[in-house]
């Protein structure tokens, strides 16, 4: 049987016999090896005199008649702090053509440095997807880089923006009667210049990341670039994704996706009879199938296709990437009489999925949705600690496309819980400023998740514990005790007796104590007057902090912090501080929910505020004094 490959190729081969000879006519913007000499020595560049590097030119040409792209990209470094733009990556084929080199001057000659054959690769990023990766020699403040690479078929994207700026970007393909592709723009730059085969850039400004917002790449003004369909009369004919059916239907028939589903011979009916003679219940056979796949290792490769032609080899292996793990749980829960159907997505690190076009490309990643009567599941089998009622943040991006047998439907992919902790320090306040007693928290859904995941990252306890002493000021931790670690489904609690020295300011008979001792916001986060994104939390938050202080002999309060309410409109988040002390005992309690994840830029004014607010009531003080 002939490879993916081999077909593509037979069928360019074809294509090149019946194509018109090219009539586009065009100057080019660039031409490799030959750079003007104010470019070579160029000190600063004049629109960003803060730019450690700029794109001088990226050029990509289609050419219709030989189905061949070429990329040309020249970056000048124009600092040191620039010389990492020297390693960079841009999309390519299996059989992709690279050529560079790097620009000099010493001793007022110009030196060329040519890429050699060991810093240039080619990476497989998924199935008939391909990047070049290239580490260009001699880089330094002051080089030039060229460099081309030259392959057939179309870029899988074309980014005109970058996080340097970028002088000149242009994109041409040239018409094709035989191929159909499909442009989705994203990004926040204008395009200059556009008509039906060529697209300009001029002077597009370095791209400034901002405080939390999804993957950065999101927001990069491009294109991401697709073939729909291929359709030579009476020699090729293929879609690839003119619809959203017919991408399901290409899931469905491919061997590394659906024909998995549909194999006649099973290789989990030991445990799927182990399960249903053990639960008698769907929702409890759907809970022990998802522990028994968690079973096999998930070796950090996300993927929307399996990595061995055959399930059965992740399974017997126990290892396997998300999409070996994830349909093996598919296939196990239909096996359990459970309706269960693999649902394809775009992670976080991967880009959104377009919402009014369509997209085969840059689905990279499949979950399970399982329903039970009115009950219905998102699942994720690849993570040790995540509980049943939970997804990974990486595949938290929006919508998912459903993959069913006769039809597919859209779920939003939305969590449904928090990220929760709550914490009590019930101190007792010494008149050296010493602090002493006990310190509790509890996490909650993601939360929990993400301690989890914390703990297990250090080789023991005892480092653990040093870890959080040597993070937090004048900390020493007597005692600890953890609770549900292994209890996913339940809280993850800890329990310490801690000593607290040097967080209490001592003035004459005065005592000055912040109460917010740990995890506190000591600077806004949102600093910019005007928010060119959404801000993107990722997960709703809720944090509850509270502080019970025993006052020495002989001191009572002169100040405490003032009890005060601040909401968000439409409750999107709020605040409360409360103050209160009784007996020679001191409760302040702190609250911050963020009741949803994401705020778009209308709303950026109201949250820059809000954090304003929160970062200055939790510096406000508890002041107490000597009678």
């Amino acid at each position: 049987m002939k490879s993916k490959t081999t077909t593509m190729r037979i069928f360019l081969a074809s294509i090149a016999l019946v194509l018109f000879t090219s009539v586009y006519a065009a100057k080019e913007p660039m031409k490799y090896g030959k750079v003007d000499k104010a470019d070579i020595e160029m000190t600063t560049y004049p629109l960003d005199t803060t730019a450690s590097a700029v794109v001088l030119c990226n050029y990509g040409y289609f050419d219709s008649q030989n189905f061949q792209f070429v990329h040309q990209r020249r970056i000048k470094i124009l600092k040191d702090e620039g010389k990492s733009w020297g390693d960079f990556v841009v999309p390519g084929a299996e059989d992709a053509q690279v050529k560079g080199q790097t620009i000099n001057i010493e001793n007022g000659k110009i030196v060329v440095s040519k890429l050699q054959k060991e810093s240039k690769f080619i990476e497989k990023v998924s199935k008939n997807r391909y990047n070049v990766r290239v580490s260009m020699p001699n880089v330094k403040a002051g080089s030039v880089i060229d460099f081309e690479v030259y392959y057939q078929g179309l870029p899988s994207y074309w980014r005109f923006q970058e996080k340097i700026p970028v002088r000149w970007s242009e994109l041409i393909i040239e018409p094709n009667s035989y191929l159909s592709f499909r442009k989705n723009y994203s990004g926040y730059v204008p395009i200059a210049e556009s008509s039906d085969d060529r697209w300009v850039t001029k002077d597009v400004p370095a791209f400034k990341s901002e405080s939390y917002i999804n993957n950065a790449e999101n927001y990069l003004t491009q294109f991401d670039i697709e073939i729909s369909m291929i359709h030579v009369p009476g020699r090729y004919y293929k879609e690839y994704a003119t619809t959203w059916e017919a991408v399901v239907t290409t899931l469905r028939k491919d061997e590394d996706f659906g024909q998995n589903l549909n194999s006649l011979g099973f290789f989990g009916s030991d445990l799927v009879h182990q399960i249903k003679k053990t639960e008698s219940t769907p929702e409890g056979r759907l809970v022990m199938a998802y522990n028994e796949v968690k079973k096999i290792k998930w070796n950090k490769h996300e993927s929307l296709w399996i990595s061995n032609r055959m399930l059965s080899t992740a399974y017997n292996e126990k290892v396997g990437n998300s999409a070996d793990i994830n349909l093996i749980l598919t296939l196990f829960l239909r096996k359990l009489g459970i309706d269960a159907n693999p649902v394809v997505l775009s992670t976080r690190d991967h880009g959104v999925l377009p919402l009014y076009s369509v997209s085969l490309s840059k689905l990279n990643y499949v979950i399970v949705q399982a329903t039970i009567g009115e009950q219905t599941f998102l699942l994720d089998a690849t993570e040790e600690n995540l509980p049943i009622n939970m997804l990974p943040e990486r595949v938290i991006n929006g919508r998912g496309l459903v993959v069913k047998d006769d039809t597919y439907t859209w779920t939003d992919i939305t969590p449904t819980v928090k990220n929760k902790t709550s914490e009590l320090l019930d101190l007792e306040l010494k008149a050296d400023g010493t602090m002493k007693g006990n310190w509790s928290r509890s996490f909650f859904d993601y939360a929990a998740l993400d301690q989890r995941i914390e703990y297990k990252s250090f080789n023991s306890q005892d480092e653990y514990l040093k870890s959080l002493e040597s993070a937090s000021l004048g900390l020493s931790i007597e005692d600890y005790k953890l609770t549900n670690l292994d209890s996913l489904i339940k809280p993850l609690k800890e329990n310490f007796n801690v000593i607290l020295k040097n967080r209490v300011t001592k003035t004459n008979n005065q005592l000055f104590i912040e109460p917010v001792l740990f995890d506190k916001w000591t600077e806004n986060p949102f600093k910019l007057q005007k928010r060119e994104y959404p801000v993107d939390f990722t997960i709703a938050k809720e944090t509850t902090q509270v502080l019970r202080l025993k006052l020495p002999e002989g001191y009572e309060v002169e100040q405490l912090p003032q009890n005060a309410k601040i909401t968000l409109p439409e409750n999107a988040g709020s605040l409360v501080m409360q103050s209160v002390v009784d007996n020679g005992i001191v409760q302040v309690v702190f609250k911050l929910n963020i009741n949803k994840p994401v705020f778009l830029q209308n709303e950026y004014d109201n949250l820059k505020i809000f954090f304003d607010q929160l970062v200055k009531k939790q510096s406000e003080m508890l002041v107490i004094k000597k009678v």
